[in-house]
């Protein structure tokens, strides 16, 4: 009897206090670069990353132009650590782009 309602609580409460410290999405982070190919056009390079000190993450994002969902979606592994990886430049030649987070996850 014991037994099962520490399970039962561990169940409980648990998850909920893993998944709240734990969301891979939190540890995607965006920057900015100041790229020769951007600057030409008035923009920057943006880049992503992980932040998590430990685990890899694994994001999938989406690509707006002038806010508008292109349908590219762009997998990418990040390791701890690792360097940021580029993505593109703010602005194309006919307006702002940029990427938003669909989907991330731990690998480990």
């Amino acid at each position: 009897m014991r037994k099962m309602m520490c399970s039962l609580l561990l169940a409980l409460c648990g998850p909920m206090a893993w998944a709240e410290d734990e969301d891979p999405t939190k540890f995607v982070t965006f920057s900015q670069d100041f790229a020769g190919n951007c600057v030409s056009r008035n923009s920057v390079q943006l880049l992503v990353s992980n932040s998590h000190p430990t685990r890899t993450v694994m994001v999938w994002l989406d690509r707006f132009h002038m806010n508008v969902g292109t349908g590219d979606r762009s997998k990418t592994e990040m390791k701890p650590g690792a360097e940021p990886v580029p993505l593109g430049c703010s602005r194309t030649l006919d307006g702002p782009q940029e990427w938003r987070v669909a989907r991330a996850r731990f690998l480990d």
